[in-house]
């Protein structure tokens, strides 16, 4: 079959030849450029439990659970330094998944006023002592950090575990507030 001396067969088996390398070779920078050294990173970390690699867009989402024995703080700033390498100039965001419940959530909930308040007015000591004290009447263990970037809240009932980062800036919440905050570093989502 021809048209115009051009073999249309021959035209359609290039294009599709053609579009077969290229989201071949797109496939493969994937594969082993963004996904490989993600997974390196998170399947050696002693503290995470589980995770899931996505991608966006130009957006990479990185779900997470940490164990509940992990330190919340110590193990999110680990896992931002050894990622941020390997991610380079590519924007992340850090989604933490917990196993939440109704009790753990709805302490969370009260306490959000304290913490809102404490990072426009720098009251962290008595937002810390506000959020242990909701927990506490719920009977949930409240664990409060902090440090120049964010403050972490882990609370504990019952085997299950409910864990917020929520960034200093702003009051930017890292935590199931969604907050679109992308990048590396500082610059994290959980859920």
């Amino acid at each position: 079959m021809q048209w115009q001396g051009l073999k249309i067969p021959v035209i359609i088996f290039s294009l599709l030849a053609g579009l077969v390398v290229i989201f071949g070779v797109q496939w493969i920078y994937q594969k082993y450029s963004i996904q490989n050294p993600i997974n390196m990173v998170l399947s050696g970390n002693e503290a995470v439990e589980s995770y899931n690699v996505s991608t966006e867009g130009k957006q990479i989402k990185i779900t997470l659970t940490f164990k509940d024995t992990a330190d919340l703080m110590q193990s999110y700033n680990e896992l931002q330094k050894e990622l941020d390498p390997k991610m380079g100039q590519r924007s992340y965001q850090l989604l933490l998944k917990d196993s939440r419940d109704d009790s753990l959530q709805q302490v969370w909930y009260n306490s959000q006023f304290a913490v809102y308040q404490a990072i426009a007015q720098g009251s962290y000591r008595s937002m810390a002592e506000e959020i242990k004290q909701e927990a506490a009447a719920a009977g949930v263990e409240a664990k409060i950090n902090i440090d120049q970037k964010n403050i972490y809240i882990r609370l504990k009932k019952d085997g299950r575990t409910l864990d917020e980062v929520v960034a200093r800036d702003g009051g930017q919440s890292n935590g199931n507030i969604k907050a679109p905050l992308v990048g590396g570093g500082t610059n994290a989502q959980g859920n």
